[in-house]
């Protein structure tokens, strides 16, 4: 039977929205996140498309972009990240994904956006941009610093090798002290349990290059992320020289992870220094793993592999889809710098 697309009205058909979400994608609560993701982004609210199948009007898939803020070069502009792709079971074929790929694509030919991107997590995720003939613009890649083995030798070999535990443990902390040592005396780093306030936009505004694509972090944005996100809990540290905010790093603890969200800032391989280095000397003796996600060629690589990080796995590929010829996707050929954290990668 045919399907086809049509946009999905917001107020009328949010409940329909959500169970299809909520059945194809279980891992998350949908009905607890949608308002603050849906309707209260500092950018405006999303835009939803339903894919249908024939007369019967039945919903078998849905894809939403949600506003985002980007600095292109010097310059911001709304963009969108593709998310929340839902597809019932029975229908999970090529054919309805392109339909809500090409979706997608309206606002940006439009005009509405400047252009869109999707992170695919996985090959399989990429088919419907390989049968479009669209190539990945960069990759993301997770970085892990182990803290200590413990956990791992309990699973393997159990409570016995307490000693070896231990070892291991010291051997990792002696392997980190010279890395830690890099950090410059003059900036000072302070856990910031407050919201975050005009000197974090200024921040933002004075951190832009003429061949860099990032995500923007005005306070409206990071409030709206950090603050007001009703799934997750996050913890932020400042870096301050003589007083002036120059960085601040975001994460969050799941179990006996520490996932960095976002490390950003000026004097950025100074500042980045310091907040890892506090972040592991607040978490090596309770936490197992420090993790963070990096686009390939990011400037902050080169730090986290000298602070012991390794590579670790690929976790998405980042695709933009840009109007022909204008000026965005001009922009786009010239391979510039996607300079992409975790924050930037999760809808």
């Amino acid at each position: 039977m045919k399907l086809f697309v049509r946009p999905v009205r917001q107020e009328s058909e949010a409940q329909e929205l959500l169970n299809i979400l909520q059945t194809n994608l279980p891992n998350l609560d949908h009905a607890r996140r949608f308002s603050w993701l849906y309707r209260n982004n500092p950018d405006g609210p999303a835009c939803s498309w339903f894919v249908l199948q024939g007369s019967s009007n039945q919903v078998v898939g849905a894809a939403s972009i949600f506003p985002r803020s980007m600095w292109i070069g010097t310059q911001l502009k709304l963009c969108g990240q593709v998310g929340d792709f839902a597809i019932s079971a029975s229908h999970r074929s090529l054919g309805p994904a392109l339909l809500l790929q090409r979706a997608s694509f309206e606002p940006v030919d439009q005009g509405k956006l400047a252009f869109c991107y999707d992170c695919p997590p996985h090959r399989a995720g990429m088919s419907t941009f390989v049968r479009l003939g669209i190539q990945p613009n960069c990759r993301v890649d997770r970085y892990a610093l182990p803290l200590r083995v413990d956990t791992r030798l309990r699973k393997q070999f159990g409570s016995s090798l307490a000693l070896a535990a231990r070892a291991g443990n010291l051997f990792l902390r002696l392997q980190r002290r010279p890395s830690l040592s890099k950090r410059s005396n003059d900036i000072e780093v302070c856990e910031h349990n407050g919201t975050f306030g005009d000197e974090f936009s200024l921040l933002d505004s004075a951190v832009t290059g003429p061949n860099v694509i990032r995500g923007q972090r005005s306070a409206a944005h990071l409030n709206w992320r950090y603050k007001e996100d009703p799934l997750h809990q996050y913890r932020v540290l400042t870096a301050r020289r003589r007083g002036n905010l120059i960085g601040f790093a975001v994460f969050r603890l799941v179990g006996e992870i520490v996932t960095v969200m976002d490390l950003f800032g000026t004097e950025l391989k100074e500042t980045a220094f310091a907040l890892l280095a506090a972040i592991v000397e607040r978490f090596e003796k309770s936490h197992e793993t420090i993790e963070a996600f990096l686009s390939e060629g990011h400037e902050l690589v080169n730090v986290f592999l000298e602070m012991h990080f390794r590579l670790r796995s690929e976790a998405a590929q980042v695709v933009a889809y840009a109007k022909s010829q204008a000026e965005v996707s001009e922009f786009l050929k010239r391979s510039p710098n996607w300079s992409f954290n975790q924050v930037e990668i999760r809808s």
